[in-house]
């Protein structure tokens, strides 16, 4: 027969025993304080925080920066483009009421008399266009306009080229950069806006600079210039290879090739859209300056809202904030692993909570789906009102981490 156990009332007493009590009724503790955090936060999925979800969507976000870097970029676009291109552009206003004028005389609308005055009214309106002064000059021969005319042309056409560059540069720089920085933003995060918008910026002015070097080459060459749909379809083009270097910043920072291919798709479907209103609006309005303006705002506006719905339909696994400072927004698992933390250089920022640790927990992609672990924190995380070591996670599994509730969502598992 084995020997009885024998505890003694001092062994009850002793200090060990006591610790051990106290440190199950703190786990207890802290278990509880979680379970009442989750269930709180649940009823803010609705109600007071409605209105904060609808802005931390990303296609609302996304399309809001976009349309604020291509608004932004057409004042300098136009600028240089008036400096540059106006003279060519007056006279395409002046050629355009000469042709009214003609069109009145030869129909027996006004008389001949009528004609000279009008024509000696558009002299005094474009007299400081160059390539008028040379029409009305009658001290010159027609083989001598012929000669000064090449000249202008030809100072003109370097003046296109360096217009267009500007165009492009600007163009791509303001756009790329509001597009690059607009997660973070949302996110509060100060050190990703830094770095995504430098990055965004740079290759914004690269991609700008490069489609300048060719973009007037290949719009003539596919039929740039000529009537209908064959302008569309060149602009178009031209304007779509410009968007591929809009949004790809985040996926170059983050080295996630899925995110750059998302940032190139919604780029491209910006300035394909873009551009076709481009000659749209003119040919409506008969304003170039205004068809510049909705092209620009329309490249900036689609790239981000196509980025947003690429990225939405592309997604594989997410966490979605339903309690906290940010809920509504979700965050997508790019990265393997995904850190959350108050460090600004986790892809999941909980900032300004004095409960998350620096690297507070990761989430990682394995064979059977996604697993969370936390990094040894002293608050915990807590999965379903329970903390939490390491567990793989399943569709709508809810996560606490210090303030901040999130539901795990899984493409494919949504049941």
């Amino acid at each position: 027969m084995s020997d009885k156990i024998r505890i003694s009332l001092d062994d009850v007493n002793s200090l060990e025993v006591d610790q051990k009590l106290q440190q199950k009724n703190a786990v207890e503790r802290t278990t509880e304080h979680y379970r009442q955090q989750v269930s709180s936060s649940m009823p803010s999925m609705t109600g007071s925080r409605g209105g904060g979800s609808l802005w931390y969507n990303s296609l609302i976000y996304m399309s809001v920066f976009g349309l604020i870097g291509g608004l932004l970029a057409w004042p300098v676009c136009e600028i240089a483009h008036q400096s540059m291109n106006g003279q060519l552009e007056s006279l395409d206003r002046f050629a355009n009421e000469v042709n009214l004028i003609d069109l009145d005389v030869s129909t027996g609308e006004i008389s001949q008399t009528e004609y000279e005055s009008r024509l000696e009214r558009l002299k005094l309106k474009y007299e400081d266009n160059e390539y008028v002064a040379l029409f009305f000059d009658e001290s010159l021969n027609d083989f001598e306009k012929k000669s000064q005319l090449s000249q202008l042309l030809e100072g003109d056409k370097t003046s296109s080229f360096l217009s267009t560059l500007i165009f492009t540069s600007v163009a791509g720089m303001s756009i790329a950069g509001f597009l690059s920085i607009a997660d973070a933003v949302v996110s509060k995060n100060v050190r990703q806006v830094i770095i995504n918008g430098s990055v965004g910026l740079c290759l914004g002015m690269i991609g700008g600079i490069v489609v300048g070097l060719f973009i007037d080459t290949l719009y003539q060459a596919l039929g740039g210039g000529a009537e209908g749909g064959m302008q569309l379809f060149a602009r178009s083009i031209g304007w779509a290879i410009l968007g591929f270097f809009l949004a790809i910043a985040p996926g170059v920072v983050m080295r996630s090739p899925k995110k750059l291919l998302i940032g190139l798709a919604g780029g491209f479907l910006g300035g394909l859209i873009g551009g076709g209103l481009f000659d749209v609006v003119g040919s409506v309005s008969g304003a170039a300056w205004l068809s510049r303006l909705v092209g620009l705002a329309a490249i900036g506006l689609i790239a981000g809202l196509g980025t947003g719905l690429i990225e939405n339909v592309a997604k594989t696994g997410w966490m979605k904030v339903v309690g906290g400072m940010i809920a509504g927004k979700q965050f997508i698992l790019y990265k393997n692993p995904t850190m959350i933390g108050s460090s600004p250089q986790c892809e999941i920022y909980l900032f300004k909570d004095v409960q998350v640790a620096p690297q507070h927990a990761a989430i990682r992609q394995v064979p059977l789906g996604y697993e969370i672990q936390d990094l040894g924190t002293q608050s915990g995380t807590i999965v379903n009102g329970a903390p939490i070591n390491k567990v793989l996670l399943k569709n709508n599994d809810q996560i606490q981490i210090g303030g901040t509730a999130f539901s795990f969502q899984e493409k494919n598992k949504l049941n």
